[in-house]
C-alpha cells in the first residue's frame, strides 16, 4: 500500500516509488538473484531491460572481470556515475569514505567461478520458528563460530525475526553487519546507513508490541498470570483467616529465631514485616487500623474541602463514606499490598519491602500502594472499586505537606553522614510516582493527559529538589559499622530517582512527549544488585555488599550520567565490558533507555553531519555488555513465573526486556539514516545544479552541512501509543523476498 505520501516505499531503504512495479523491480537490487543470462557469454543481470542493453553491446566474453574497476560501494547503492577512481569524485566531495568492497568481491566471485556461480548469498536466513521470543531461543548465534562467516564473505546482513509466531516464518527485518573488524568501526559521517550489530540472539519485539497495543498495568507489564494471582489471594486469605485473632493481617507468621537485634526492626521469614504475637490482644488494636483510619478521613477531606481546580468530582455522603470504609479496611487493604508485593513489585523496585513498616509509613504512600495493588487483582471487582478512589488518592498525595514543601537540596561535595530525615518527603515522592503510574495505565484519558502534562512535572522538581547529586552510596567497604537503614534510604533515593528517569524516558519513546530530565544531571551513583537490595536481615544485606559491590566494582564508582557517556565511545575493551556488565537489568536498561532520549533529540533538531555517531557506538557497545550480564550475572535473578508464592517478589519483571528497547533504538536509528542520507543527497544535487546554467529551484535554507528531515513520529504528547505501535508493526511486517 502506498504511504500517506503516495509513494510506495522499500521496507529496506525506504526509498519511495510512485509506482508500484518500480518498487518491486528496486527490491531486486536488495537479494543477490540474477535470474536473467547472457545466452552469449553466461553473464547474469537482475533485470530484463540491463541484459536486453548488455547483448546490443556483448562480445562474447563476460562483463564481469576481475581486472575491471567497478563504481564504488556508496555509488553502487546510489546509482550514481562512478569514476573508479581512490577516492572517487562523489565520494571526495562529500568528505566520506570511498569503498570497493562490494565490487571487488562481486567480481572475485565471478572471475574465480564457473559459468552458473552467482556472488555470495547475502541473505543467510534464519527462520522465525527457531526462536521463542525473549531471552531464551532455541538456536543461539554464538553456537555458530563467527570467523568462519566472516573468512567467506567479506561483507553480509545479520538478520533478526520480529515476530515470534510460527504461521510467519518468513517475516524479517535486515541489519546491516560487516564481519571484517576493519570494516566495523563506525565512520565519523553520517554515511554509514545501517547500524553494525555482532551475532547474538534473535531478539523480536514479543513484549513492546503488546505494550504499546493494550491498556491497564495487568495486560501491559509482566504482572503474572491471573491464576498466579489467584493463587497469591487464596494463600493469603488461609493466612489471613488462620491468624485474625492474633495479629495484623499480613501473610507470613513471626518467626521469633529470625529476630536480628541489630536491625531497627522484627521481620519474618521472607522479609515480611509484621508484629510478634501478644497473647489476648486483637488485630482491631493494631497501629495498621489508625493508619486506615487516617486515609479515611484524608479522603473525606479532599472531597468535602475540594479547591476550584481540584480533580475530585465527587460528593461525600453516608453511603460514599461506607465504600471508603470497606475498600481500605483491614482485610481489603492487606490483600492489596500482598498483591503490590507479589506482582507489581518485581516491576519497580523502589521500596524496599524487608523493613518496609506499614505502621511507621505515610498514610499518603499506603494508600497509593494498595490502589495499585487493586488493580492488579485477580477480582474484577476490586479493578473497579479502586478506579473510584483514584483522584482522591492523587489528590490527597499531591496536596501532601511533605510533597509541597520546599527543600533545598544539599552541597552535593558536603554530603551529611545520614539521610534519615529525608524520608518522609522521599516516602512522599514515593507515594507521588504510583499515582503517576496507576492513573497513566489504569485512570481515563483525561487523567493520563494531567500526569503527564502536569503531575509528572512536579514529580521532577520535587526530585530535583531533593538533590539528584545526593542520590550516593557510601564506601561501605571502608565504614567500620554498617548501619541497614542507612543504606535502605540511599539505596531507596537512587531507585526512586531512576524510575522518575525510566518514566520520562517512556513519555519519550512512547508519547511522543519532550523529556523534562537530562543525562547531564544523573549525577547519582547506579542501583546496587538486587540481591543486596532484597537481603532480608542487616548481616546479609552487608555480606552481599561485600560480595557483589568491592571497591572495583562501578556501583559506587561511577555515576549514570558517566556510564551513559562512557557507553558511547568508540570502542569498549573486554576489561570495561565485563566490569559494565556486572551493573545488572536495572541499570542496563535505565542506560539503553538513555539512548533513547538523544535519538528524540537527534530527530528534533538541525541535522548535523556525525550526530548519530555516539548513538551508534552506544547501541553497539551497550547490547554486547547486555550479552555478557546475560551469561554471567542473570541467573541469580528468578523470574520464573512458577517461583515459589513466597518468592513472587523477588523475580525480575518487564526489564528482562530490555534488548527489545535496544532494537527499537537500532530500527530508529537505521530509518533516522537513511532518511538524512536521502536528504543529504538531495541537498548535494540542488548544490551541483545551482553551480550550473540550469534553472533548478532550491529551497529555502537548504544546505549540505545542515539537513531538516520530519521526525518519524509526526505527532507529539500523544495520549494514545498508536504512533509506536504502527511503527513497530510496520517493522514486524517486512518481507524480504
Amino acid at each position: 500500500m502506498p504511504d500517506a505520501g503516495g509513494l510506495y516505499r522499500c521496507p529496506v531503504c525506504f526509498k519511495g516509488y510512485k509506482r508500484r512495479e518500480h518498487l518491486q523491480r528496486h527490491r531486486s537490487t536488495h537479494t543477490s538473484e540474477r535470474p536473467h543470462r547472457c545466452i552469449v557469454c553466461n553473464a547474469s543481470f537482475q533485470r530484463t531491460d540491463v541484459l536486453k542493453r548488455h547483448l546490443q553491446t556483448c562480445d562474447g566474453t563476460s562483463t564481469i572481470s576481475s581486472t575491471r574497476r567497478r563504481a564504488c560501494d556508496r555509488c553502487v547503492r546510489q546509482k550514481k556515475a562512478c569514476n573508479s577512481l581512490q577516492p572517487c569524485q562523489n565520494c571526495e566531495k562529500r568528505a566520506v569514505r570511498c569503498e570497493y568492497f562490494i565490487a571487488s568481491s562481486v567480481a572475485a566471485a565471478s572471475s574465480s567461478s564457473s559459468s552458473s556461480a552467482q556472488p555470495w548469498d547475502p541473505l543467510g536466513k534464519l527462520r522465525a520458528a527457531d526462536f521463542n521470543g525473549g531471552l531464551t531461543p532455541h538456536f543461539d548465534y554464538r553456537d555458530v563460530e563467527l570467523g568462519s562467516i566472516a573468512s567467506s564473505t567479506p561483507e553480509s546482513h545479520h538478520q533478526f525475526p520480529l515476530v515470534n509466531n510460527p504461521t510467519a516464518e518468513d517475516v524479517w527485518f535486515d541489519i546491516e553487519y560487516n564481519h571484517d573488524p576493519a570494516l566495523a568501526q563506525v565512520s565519523s559521517s553520517e554515511d554509514t546507513d545501517l547500524l553494525p550489530v555482532p551475532e547474538y540472539r534473535g531478539y523480536s519485539f514479543e513484549f513492546l508490541y503488546d505494550f504499546t497495543s493494550r491498556t491497564g498495568l495487568v495486560s501491559s507489564f509482566e504482572c503474572a498470570t491471573l491464576e498466579r494471582r489467584q493463587q497469591i489471594v487464596a494463600a493469603f486469605d488461609h493466612a489471613y483467616i488462620s491468624n485474625l485473632e492474633h495479629f495484623i493481617p499480613t501473610p507470613l507468621q513471626y518467626d521469633p529465631a529470625a529476630d536480628d537485634h541489630s536491625m531497627s526492626g522484627q521481620y519474618g521469614d521472607h522479609g515480611d514485616v509484621v508484629q510478634p504475637v501478644i497473647p489476648g490482644t486483637s488485630w482491631l488494636s493494631s497501629p495498621i487500623v489508625a493508619k486506615l483510619q487516617d486515609i479515611v478521613l484524608q479522603i473525606k477531606r479532599v472531597v468535602t474541602f475540594r479547591p476550584n481546580n481540584s480533580v475530585v468530582d465527587l460528593t461525600w455522603t453516608p453511603a460514599l463514606e461506607q465504600k471508603c470504609i470497606e475498600f481500605f479496611s483491614p482485610y481489603k487493604f492487606a490483600k492489596f499490598m500482598e498483591l503490590y508485593w507479589s506482582v507489581w513489585h518485581p516491576n519497580v523496585s523502589i521500596i524496599h519491602r524487608p523493613t518496609f513498616d506499614q505502621s511507621s509509613s505515610k498514610s499518603a504512600l499506603l494508600a497509593a500502594m494498595a490502589l495499585l495493588g487493586a488493580c492488579v487483582s485477580p477480582d474484577s471487582q476490586d479493578n473497579l472499586d479502586a478506579r473510584l478512589w483514584f483522584n482522591c488518592v492523587e489528590e490527597m498525595v499531591f496536596t501532601d505537606a511533605d510533597f509541597r514543601s520546599d527543600t533545598e537540596s544539599a552541597d552535593e561535595t558536603d554530603l551529611s553522614s545520614t539521610m534519615l530525615p529525608i524520608s518522609p518527603k522521599l516516602q512522599a515522592l514515593q507515594a507521588a510516582y504510583v499515582i503517576c503510574l496507576y492513573q497513566n495505565w489504569e485512570g481515563a484519558d483525561a487523567s493520563k493527559r494531567r500526569i503527564r502534562r502536569h503531575r509528572f512535572s512536579t514529580v521532577v522538581s520535587v526530585a530535583r529538589d531533593m538533590g539528584i547529586g545526593n542520590a550516593r552510596h557510601l564506601d561501605y567497604n571502608r565504614e567500620i559499622e554498617f548501619h541497614w537503614d542507612e543504606y535502605v534510604i540511599r539505596e531507596e533515593l537512587i531507585r526512586t530517582f531512576i524510575w522518575i528517569f525510566l518514566l520520562d524516558t517512556a513519555f519519550v519513546i512512547f508519547n511522543n512527549l519532550p523529556h523534562r530530565m537530562v543525562i547531564k544531571e544523573m549525577r547519582m551513583h547506579m542501583a546496587s544488585p538486587e540481591a543486596c537490595f532484597q537481603a532480608v536481615s542487616a548481616q546479609e544485606c552487608f555480606q552481599e555488599i561485600h560480595a557483589l559491590m568491592p571497591p572495583s566494582s562501578p556501583f559506587c564508582s561511577i555515576h549514570l550520567r558517566d556510564a551513559i557517556e562512557g557507553f558511547c565511545a568508540e570502542t569498549l575493551s573486554a576489561e570495561t565490558q565485563q566490569r559494565f556488565s556486572q551493573l545488572g537489568a536495572l541499570n542496563l536498561f535505565t542506560i539503553v533507555s538513555a539512548f533513547h532520549y538523544m535519538i528524540f533529540q537527534h530527530q528534533n533538531s538541525l541535522g548535523v553531519a556525525g550526530q548519530l555517531v555516539p548513538i551508534r557506538s552506544g547501541l553497539r557497545n551497550w547490547i554486547a555488555v547486555w550479552e555478557q550480564y546475560f551469561d554471567s550475572w542473570s541467573a541469580s535473578y528468578p523470574q520464573d513465573a512458577s517461583l515459589p508464592l513466597e518468592t513472587m517478589w523477588k523475580r525480575m519483571g518487564f526489564i528482562r526486556f530490555a534488548p527489545e528497547y535496544w532494537l527499537l533504538g537500532v530500527l530508529l536509528t537505521n530509518r533516522i539514516s537513511g532518511a538524512t542520507n536521502q536528504s543529504q543527497d538531495k541537498a548535494h544535487d540542488v548544490d551541483d545544479a545551482s553551480r550550473s546554467s540550469l534553472p533548478v529551484p532550491v529551497a529555502a535554507g537548504s544546505s549540505a552541512q545542515i539537513n531538516s528531515v520530519d521526525p518519524i513520529l509526526e505527532k507529539y504528547d500523544q495520549t494514545s501509543m498508536r504512533q509506536v505501535n504502527d511503527l513497530i508493526a510496520d517493522f514486524r511486517k517486512f518481507h524480504v523476498e
